[in-house]
Order: structure tokens, then C-alpha cells, then sequence
């Protein structure tokens, strides 16, 4: 499990840490770019590479409970890149979610949006959201921050 958080003494406020990790683009992504991570595993049982979100509730990247990844360079399809699971960062919006707004991703679309009902809260807003611009957000792609449940 990750360690959202981190470790040391006492802070003031929440410090959440970065961590980032390379993944194989499923298709020509842009920094910010919300995706999921493949189902398919390697013979190592790990996972390498990513996809469009998906619904249905049954793998590693549905957007009830997938694992995603914010892109944090623009990446060929087919290549290999830097994504971040979880911190602070910058993410494509979909609508005008507010400061604090609990947002999740939206099913076949590689940005966050309000959080619609059975969806994973991946990140909290840091900035106003401006539609299909790029927003601060505190993000978990791992554990997220719950479900939406109506």
C-alpha cells in the first residue's frame, strides 16, 4: 500500500509525497493527461502500461476502483514515461469543479471531472477548474479518497 503521506515528525498541513514511476503510453499522451493502468501484466506480475479509464467495475482500471496515473511529460505512443500515482500536481479538468471539490476521472477521457455516483475520489482540487485546462490537484491514483456513493 502506499504511504500516501509520508513519514517524519509533526508538519503543519498535509504534505502528501510524489510518487512517480514509468509506464508504456497506450497512445500519444500530453502532460496532465489522466489515464488508468493496463490490466495486462507482464510475466513479472507487474503492471506496465496504461489505457483509456474504463467502467464496469471489474479490473485495475475501472474508474470505481482502478489505479491511475496523471502523465507528467508528453509521451509517444508506445513509449515509455513519466507518470505520478500520487502528490500534488497539475491534471486536465473536464468542467469547472472548485477549490476542494472532490473529483474522480471521467470514463473514456484522459482528465478529472466532478465525481459521479459509484466513481473513485482520485484527487481534491487546488485550483478553480477551467474546462479542458490544466489544474492543481492533490492526487491519489492508488487508494484515491473513497467513493462517490449517490
Amino acid at each position: 500500500m502506499s504511504n500516501f503521506f509520508g513519514a517524519g515528525g509533526p508538519a503543519a498541513g498535509i504534505g502528501p509525497r510524489s510518487v512517480t514511476l514509468q509506464l508504456t503510453a497506450f497512445a500519444a499522451i500530453t502532460k496532465g493527461d489522466v489515464v488508468a493502468v493496463s490490466p495486462l501484466v507482464n510475466s513479472d506480475e507487474q503492471f506496465y502500461t496504461t489505457q483509456l479509464p474504463a467502467s464496469g467495475n471489474t479490473s485495475v482500471d475501472d474508474n470505481e476502483f482502478g489505479i491511475f496515473a496523471v502523465a507528467q511529460e508528453t509521451i509517444a505512443s508506445g513509449a515509455k514515461g513519466m507518470f505520478l500515482i500520487s502528490g500534488i500536481t497539475t491534471a486536465k479538468i473536464s468542467g469547472t469543479p472548485a477549490i476542494g471539490a472532490a473529483v474522480g476521472v471521467k470514463v473514456t477521457t484522459k482528465d478529472l471531472i466532478g465525481v459521479l455516483a459509484g466513481a473513485k475520489v482520485v484527487a481534491y482540487m487546488l485550483e478553480t477548474g477551467v474546462d479542458g485546462d490544466q489544474k492543481k490537484v492533490m492526487f491519489d491514483g492508488y487508494n484515491g479518497f473513497g467513493n462517490r456513493v449517490a
